[in-house]
């Protein structure tokens, strides 16, 4: 594939830091930091624009902090500022790097996303007999910096592009996962490479699809399974015959190990359609869908522990509704969990 250059002016052109800007107030125009930046916005992006063209920008530290989902993750927020320059790389620089993705990868792109990823599994559970599904450990704290830095070079080769490039990737890395060791390395080899990139940043979620993209090519053009489909670094290969999948397993086990990632102890592993697939918080059956039990159980835990705290203060009653509300559009996705959403209504009479 052919390499793009004179990327840089139009990263830094005004015209993009100004749709950069728009994007980046969605759904916070009203929260302190994007308002201070309306008071000064003309000046606040012509200094930002200088950074970028005399390469002298360098990223705000990121604010961290824990959620709990059900898993711990440490999402790290870019500031204010950081974000514009996030969204005016990715403007420019998304394009190319998706002419990469497979029509069977779905996350966060354009006309894509949970939506069709979930319709695609549904329709593949209803015609085959077994699923393979893959999951990486720890993915986005496991992305190995030199082998992503080597990826994107070999789409762009605009120098000023690149070292903005790496200068949004070498902002953060991860010091506190678990060291893995791989073929042909040494004692201090894991200590040595820089891994990770921050979740909660605009530019981590391209940098994520990109990283997989190489697996995705293995599957469609070599191992050629009936069905496919892939949402960030979850993976289903869907096939009447339950001995090509395991062969398959083997196959993408290998070359997760060359892009130095590792498999989720408990998730990779061949499934019967029979049985139900588990798929980006629902379980799939060839004649029908629920949302998973520890889905549920999470809800029913967070009303319960609204319901105590609303004793003690009722101004918590406007944050109950929006919770609720958001789950139950989850839920009503699909049709069947209907009759959820009713019984989980009458469980939580406030």
């Amino acid at each position: 594939m052919k390499r793009i250059g004179n990327l840089f002016d139009a990263v830094c052109s005004w015209e993009n830091l100004e749709l950069a800007a728009r994007k980046t107030r969605k759904r916070k125009r009203y929260k302190a930091c994007a308002e201070d930046f309306e008071l000064h916005r003309e000046t606040i992006l012509g200094a930002l624009r200088e950074k970028l063209l005399d390469g002298s920008w360098r990223p705000d530290p990121y604010r961290t902090f824990t959620i709990h989902d059900p898993k711990e993750r440490l999402i790290c927020a870019p500031s204010y500022g950081d974000r514009i320059v996030h969204h005016a790389l990715c403007n420019i620089v998304a394009p190319v790097i998706e002419r990469t993705f497979v029509d069977q990868s779905h996350s966060c792109r354009i006309g894509m996303g949970t939506g069709s990823a979930r319709a695609t599994c549904r329709r593949c559970v209803r015609r085959f007999r077994y699923a393979l599904k893959l999951d990486v450990a720890k993915y986005f704290p496991s992305i190995d910096h030199s082998i992503l830095k080597g990826k994107i070079r070999r789409l762009i080769k605009c120098a000023p592009t690149l070292a903005l490039v790496d200068t949004v990737i070498d902002s953060w890395h991860d010091t506190e996962g678990s060291i893995a060791w791989f073929c042909d390395d040494d004692l201090l080899t894991p200590l040595d490479r820089r891994r990770g990139v921050p979740i909660g940043a605009l530019t981590s979620q391209l940098f994520a699809n990109l990283y997989l993209t190489r697996m995705d090519h293995v599957v469609i053009e070599q191992l050629r399974p009936a069905g496919y489909v892939r949402y960030t670094d979850d993976l289903l290969l869907f096939s009447d015959s339950k001995a090509f999948l395991h062969e398959a397993r083997i196959r993408l086990l290998e070359e997760m190990a060359r892009e130095r990632l590792k498999p989720h102890p408990t998730k990779c592993r061949v499934h019967a359609c029979w049985e139900g697939i588990p798929f980006l918080g629902f379980r799939y059956w060839p004649g029908t869908v629920r949302v998973l039990r520890e889905n549920r159980m999470r809800f029913e835990k967070r009303m319960r522990r609204f319901q105590f705290r609303m004793h003690a203060d009722r101004a918590v009653l406007g944050k109950i509704w929006p919770s609720m509300f958001g789950w139950f559009q989850f839920v009503r996705e699909y049709g069947v969990n209907e009759g959820l959403v009713l019984a989980e209504c009458r469980r939580h009479a406030f």
